[in-house]
């Protein structure tokens, strides 16, 4: 029974990729994973970023170059899963074990990307059988997790690091139970199948190191510079819920199993930092962004459930668990109906329809895959650039932005940097990555380039490090859509002595005036106070905004987000550089914004997470940034494409409105929230 149910339930949220619905941030993302598989390319020294060589597996939009071999672990994945949750609720009462079904029946297929809820309730109810099962069937529920831990650790970054501690703590529990061989089997299983995976997928064994150390760096990154706020009322229900879960988990662990059974005090605790690890890192998954609390809620719903089937000999901390249990599940589920899925009662029908959908392709996976393949075709259509191929012919290429999608659809010989996506290189160190990437004959001769950054984030902090050294080394020889297409004519580090330093307050003015035209390369480093790294670590950090001014005092030229550890980074700034406009206008020796000084500022309220004075470094850049280009060819770059003629952006090379570009770029980000609760999407203006 457990079985056929499982059957029926994976055939509701199936996780059959979407198309591509264009040519963004997300699909991009996709057509590179999928083109690091083909072409070998290895992750840890090559390619850095926030999935592992199985991502192409996991990932929401569909990859023609392996429909068959996706189909079918979309299928073993969710079977899996399925089954694991159906064990744990014929373990249960009939009373828990309907509402669980009923539940994840319709929570699954409502949330859109679903694969990491998938994978984060696999491993808890495969986990949960191997702590509270004790029987001969122990053997058979270690397999599935073990291998469900597997392939989470190799598609993800995020999961690499829960799923190796969940193995570990899962066989401490083994071991303490007398189950040496089992605990053994197990931890020597999940590392040779690692690693079997890790070179079966074309990865150097010797580059697993540089994909531990960099995947760290990634998710440090990830927390300290991705985080975006979403409505107030979200925030503080998920606060509470936080709350009502911590001590829920603290109820069902400490009394935990039998009274007879041994060393249980020390399997208490296992258990409870199980339970800890891995609701903490669902926490942080779903709480860093706004619209990925969707995660987190449909998470702590089969929380609450599953954990009824945890043994426990103290009835009145029983039921304390379960109305807390209770209270949990109905106030994760009416939060998710307002603000996740669609208006009520269309959710209800949501299930039904994608159990329909599903089998149907299911049983005609050529139908399916014709499907997304002509959604792909249409993208590649229109991503076509036929100026800049016949420019680039078969020369190295890469893109600076997001839209990597081009450079594939267009067939050009793409090399991307290690950081490949402009928004992720948002620490010192990945900045480096593909700064030293740049600086070495691995460099691409042609980049195609859009200077755009997500988030309203201040445009020069995305990649600063490599925007300075592209400024220094590349020219613009052609525009087209809204790309500007560079050609490499040196390779260079460039020259930024320090010119002053000194300390400013927050709110204060850095006077820049007294530099005039030249080109200042600036760092400002802001400390967190003590409840300032706490909130980072169980929250995400606050808000920080840069303001550039005329003079001190004077009109504000702009005003965006700058994550702290960005501006620690460092950014170019002056010239102002806001878009291709403003790089273009530099290039051609035309009039070009320079600010007298910049400030850092905080959010009303938000003064105590930071130390009374941030120190600041400015440099003095003696390398020429953006060499002039021939009167001739400068005229060329300012000609509307025939797409920009229609464009509201005007002649600026940039095809689409800046306002076009920015909910573009953004979808994949949004909150997935009825309209009176949507944030208006982020544009490069702030």
């Amino acid at each position: 029974m457990p079985f056929l149910a499982a059957v029926l339930l994976m055939l509701d949220f199936v996780t059959f990729p979407a198309a591509p619905p264009d040519n963004s941030v997300d699909s991009s993302l996709s057509a590179v994973l999928s083109y690091a598989h083909q072409q070998g390319i290895q992750f840890g020294p090559d390619l850095v970023f926030t999935y592992g060589p199985l991502g192409f597996l996991m990932f929401f939009y569909y990859s023609a170059h392996v429909a068959g071999l996706r189909m079918a672990v979309d299928v073993a994945l969710c079977l899996v899963t399925a089954f694991g949750l159906c064990l744990v609720a014929w373990r249960l009462r009939p009373l828990w074990r309907w509402p669980l079904l009923v539940l994840f029946f319709w929570i699954a297929p409502n949330v859109q990307t679903r694969g990491d809820l998938v994978i984060e309730t696999g491993l808890l109810c495969w986990g949960l059988l191997c702590f509270v099962e004790s029987g001969r069937r122990l053997r058979a529920y270690v397999v599935p997790f073990t291998m469900l831990a597997v392939f989470a650790a190799l598609a993800k970054i995020s999961f690499l690091f829960a799923a190796t501690a969940s193995v570990a703590l899962v066989g401490c529990d083994l071991a303490i139970r007398g189950r040496w061989r089992l605990a053994v089997a197990m931890a020597g299983g999940f590392g040779t199948c690692f690693v079997l995976g890790w070179m079966s997928s074309g990865q150097a064994l010797g580059n697993l190191r540089a994909f531990f150390a960099n995947g760290l760096a990634v998710v440090k990154a990830y927390n300290g510079a991705l985080g975006w706020e979403g409505p107030v009322l979200l925030r503080d229900i998920a606060m509470g819920l936080a709350a009502m879960v911590l001590v829920m988990i603290i109820l069902r662990a400490v009394p935990a199993f039998g009274s007879g059974e041994p060393r249980r005090a020390a399997r208490r605790g296992l258990l409870l930092a199980w339970l800890l690890l891995l609701s903490f890192t669902v926490w942080k998954h779903g709480c860093v962004r706004a619209g990925r609390e969707v995660f987190l809620l449909g998470f702590i719903s089969v929380l609450a459930l599953v954990l009824e089937a945890v043994p426990s000999e103290r009835p009145v901390a029983r039921r304390c668990a379960q109305g807390l249990a209770l209270g949990v599940c109905g106030l994760s589920l009416i939060t998710l109906q307002v603000f996740c899925f669609a208006g009520w009662p269309g959710s209800l029908g949501v299930p039904f329809r994608a159990f329909r959908q599903n089998l149907a392709w299911l049983l005609a996976p050529a139908e399916y895959q014709r499907h997304m393949g002509e959604a792909i075709e249409a993208n590649r259509r229109e991503a076509q650039l036929p100026r800049c191929s016949e420019l680039i012919g078969r020369a190295s290429v890469d893109v600076f932005g997001q839209s990597q999608a081009y450079a594939l659809h267009n067939g050009w010989n793409y090399r991307p940097r290690p950081v490949f996506q402009s928004y992720v290189a948002c620490s010192a160190r990945l900045m480096q990555l593909n700064e030293q990437f740049y600086l070495s004959p691995a460099a691409p001769e042609y980049v195609l380039f859009q200077l755009f950054a997500l988030d309203r984030k201040f445009a020069p902090l995305e990649d600063a490090l490599l925007l300075r050294t592209l400024l220094a080394n590349y020219q613009p020889i052609a525009t087209e859509d809204r790309f500007v297409l560079l050609k490499r004519f040196a390779a260079k580090p460039p020259v930024i002595p320090l010119v002053r330093e000194g300390t400013v307050r927050p709110g204060q003015a850095i006077d820049l005036r007294e530099f005039g035209d030249t080109d200042l390369w600036l760092e400002i480093s802001l400390e967190p106070t003590l409840l300032g790294r706490l909130r980072q670590v169980f929250y995400r950090p606050p808000t920080v905004r840069l303001a550039a001014w005329r003079e001190p005092g004077g009109k504000l030229m702009v005003r965006n987000r700058a994550p702290a550890q960005m501006l620690a980074a460092g950014f170019l700034a002056s010239p102002l550089l806001l878009n291709n406009q403003d790089v273009l206008n530099l290039y051609a020796s035309r009039a070009i914004a320079r600010p007298g000084a910049c400030s850092v500022e905080l959010l009303p309220g938000e003064q105590r997470y930071w130390r009374e004075s941030a120190r600041y470094r400015i440099y003095k850049v003696q390398s020429r940034l953006g060499r002039r280009v021939p009167a001739e060819l400068a005229a060329r770059l300012f000609e509307p494409t025939p797409t920009s003629q229609a464009a509201e952006s005007g002649p600026l090379g940039a095809g689409t409105s800046m306002a076009a570009a920015a909910t573009a770029a953004a979808r994949p980000f949004r909150l997935f929230l009825p309209s009176r609760w949507r944030p208006a999407a982020p544009s490069p203006a702030g």
